[in-house]
């Protein structure tokens, strides 16, 4: 519990500097889920795994290359060659762990094959080549898993590994890794720079799919500078770079990944866009739909000769999708259901049965449930939108670490089905003779959206594996009321659990985005020391969130508050919150909780307790020393005597908090 109680800490506190300071994203890196595998070297026994790879049959391709492993004839660098082949089919596939652990062996193999000193020259400058090739694709993991200086650390280390013989298209790659990692660090122009080295060295080598793949992440680094007439002209020259290419997977795939980003790029140009620039915009709007429709339906065609049914359904899902951003409905219906449909004839996949195309299934239901919601179908919305939630458990992890679409937090990426269906979830218990089910409902669905949240930060199913069913709920003590927060983009929700099973709602019209500035301001007004400037905002934001909720409270005798913030709502002490005579925490006893489900309550006697006190009370890296810190550790201890341990100031330290 203790082990948690830091790691909810630590989250806790990260989600302050989120709100302090707006993190960059990744964008669509090389399409939809990895880096593309590839080539073996020249080696008859080794060419027949790439014909599944070609074909986008990645499961084949791994289990034959390492079927291929087990051979006695190969040298370092084929087995090395190998390993970085089923690194990459693995990223391809979006397993980012399992891709890790492979390309680390291959790393072991490869630096054990370096240092050694009976090594023929022609063997070390084979194994550089080689070695180009590992550091691009551990480089390419670092990003999918947001660790933007490990990706920096390996791109350097393949650069150190270029010489005059290596060939020209290993060099565009690396190039093409270097701007997606100029592209991480937020080094756009840079980026754009480097992605011109790769396209035409990718055209020297005559290689047409590589100079499409990096015009396509092109597009993300103009978007970061509102550039939008050369994100459409770079999606418009990757489109027409593919006409030359035989259909095969790699074309499908390409042009669907082109397909997706141009739809990417009209919805932003709808929402900014437009409005400031209306003329430039509708044609870059209707030069944007052409380029999708077109990209994605010639996608579709290769599929479908192809039969790969993943593909079949990226295509079918994104035309759907480009139909609902057009508000045709009925077709953006009828293609959403055939993307679910080949979605789940992934018959060759890694996954259980149970689980077949899941890693894209979820999308195409979300979408299902939003075009149900906008033809007010609430039963049929609310399935879907199960369904989606259903089928993102088994791959939760890869998507929070494994596909670099984007490093957008989880909050922001996935959020939004939990909210939407907590939204419906609402609406239904409203419509309900009895909305206490429904309203359960609508708290296990946020619950899971933050337990996931968590997973997400910190990369690890563990810091929730004590994952408790509301047993807060249970064993809520009298005259104590739980207040639940749900943040949607129109108004704010209170959920009030007021003891014995009963719960009331009570909204609130107040945006996500005005109270999220409002709480921003009241932080930093409060982070001034020695002024009341913070007060305005104080009992503004009290008028906003507490008042509306007194008469409840009162009429059901509270005296104390258990809080549950969400969203920005974790970046303020609601204590502090003012009525106009006095604060918040003058009125009620305040407790505050991460979450209902990743705490366990004690049902016991508070005379059982075990204190763990902590605090500093110095100043500490040119933070000014906390007054009050010693009184109030003091008095706290005074009341539980024996049963509180104290660490302060020298006492605190990682070692002492850790110890049972």
């Amino acid at each position: 519990m203790i082990i948690l109680a830091v790691l909810l800490m630590i989250y806790l506190l990260s989600q302050w500097f989120a709100f302090m300071f707006k993190p960059y994203q990744v964008g669509m890196i090389l399409g939809f889920n990895g880096l593309f595998v590839l080539s073996v070297l020249a080696n008859p026994a080794l060419e027949p795994g790439t014909i599944p790879s070609q074909r986008g049959q990645f499961e084949q391709a791994i289990r034959h290359w390492q079927s291929l492993l087990t051979t006695d004839n190969l040298n370092p660098s084929q087995q090395i060659n190998l390993w970085i082949q089923i690194g990459n089919a693995y990223q391809a596939l979006g397993l980012s762990p399992s891709a890790l652990d492979t390309l680390l062996q291959a790393k072991s193999l490869f630096l054990t094959a370096q240092n050694d000193t009976s090594t023929a020259t022609t063997m070390k400058e084979e194994l550089a080549e080689i070695g180009v090739k590992l550091f691009i694709s551990l480089s390419d993991i670092s990003l999918a898993q947001r660790q933007d200086k490990a990706a920096r650390q390996y791109l350097n280390q393949g650069k150190s590994l270029l010489s005059s013989q290596t060939p020209q298209l290993i060099q565009a790659i690396l190039l093409n890794q270097e701007g997606n990692v100029l592209a991480a660090e937020a080094y756009y122009a840079k980026a754009l720079a480097v992605y011109e080295q790769g396209i035409h060295l990718a055209k020297q080598a005559g290689d047409w799919l590589l100079a499409t793949r990096i015009l396509t992440n092109k597009t993300y680094a103009y978007l970061k500078l509102a550039r939008w007439n050369q994100a459409v002209t770079s999606l418009q020259l990757a489109q027409q770079q593919l006409e030359p290419v035989a259909d095969n997977y790699d074309k499908a795939f390409s042009l669907i990944s082109i397909g997706a980003w141009a739809e990417q790029v009209h919805s932003q140009l709808s929402d900014r866009f437009l409005k400031l620039l209306p003329a430039t915009a509708l044609q870059n709007r209707a030069d944007l739909q052409e380029i999708a429709y077109h990209t994605l339906t010639a996608g579709l065609k290769i599929a479908k000769q192809l039969a790969h049914s993943r593909l079949i359904s990226y295509a079918y899902g994104y035309l759907g999708h480009l139909n609902e951003i057009e508000q045709h409905d009925a077709e953006a219906l009828r293609l959403t259901r055939q993307a679910i449909f080949y979605a789940k004839q992934d018959k060759n996949s890694f996954f259980s049965q149970a689980e077949q195309g899941s890693e894209i299934l979820y999308r195409w239901q979300w979408q299902l449930g939003r075009l149900f919601k906008q033809q007010q179908q609430l039963e049929e919305a609310i399935q879907a939108y199960q369904q989606a939630v259903n089928s993102l458990q088994p791959v939760r992890q890869e998507l929070a670490i494994g596909y670099r679409k984007t490093s957008q937090p989880f909050r922001e990426r996935l959020g939004p089905i939990y909210l939407e269906l907590a939204d419906l979830l609402l609406q239904r218990a409203e419509q309900a003779n009895d909305p206490q089910p429904g309203f359960k409902q609508v708290l296990d669905t946020i619950e899971l959206m933050k337990t996931f949240e968590l997973q997400d930060y910190f990369r690890d199913e563990c810091v929730t594996q004590n994952n408790y069913k509301q047993p807060i709920l249970k064993f809520q003590p009298a005259h104590t009321a739980l207040l639940y927060p749900i943040l949607f983009a129109d108004r704010t929700e209170w959920l009030l659990s007021l003891g014995k099973g009963l719960i009331q709602r009570v909204s609130i019209p107040i945006p996500a985005t005005i109270l999220k500035d409002e709480i921003n301001e009241f932080r930093f007004e409060l982070e001034t020391q020695e002024t009341m400037a913070f007060l305005p905002y104080a009992q503004r934001l009290y008028r906003w969130l507490i008042a509306p909720l007194t008469p409840t409270l009162t009429t059901h005798q509270i005296t104390t508050l258990i809080i549950v913030p969400d969203g920005v709502l974790r970046t303020i002490p609601l204590a502090a919150l003012h009525d106009g005579q006095e604060f918040l925490i003058t009125q009620y006893a305040i407790a505050t909780l991460p979450s209902l489900t990743l705490a366990a309550p004690d049902s016991n006697s508070p005379a059982a307790a075990k204190i763990l006190i902590s605090g500093l009370s110095q100043s500490v890296q040119d933070y000014p020393a906390l007054a009050n810190v010693i009184a109030e550790t003091r008095d706290i201890q005074q009341l539980y005597q024996e049963d509180a341990s104290l660490l302060l100031d020298q006492e605190f330290t990682v070692d002492n908090f850790a110890k049972p």
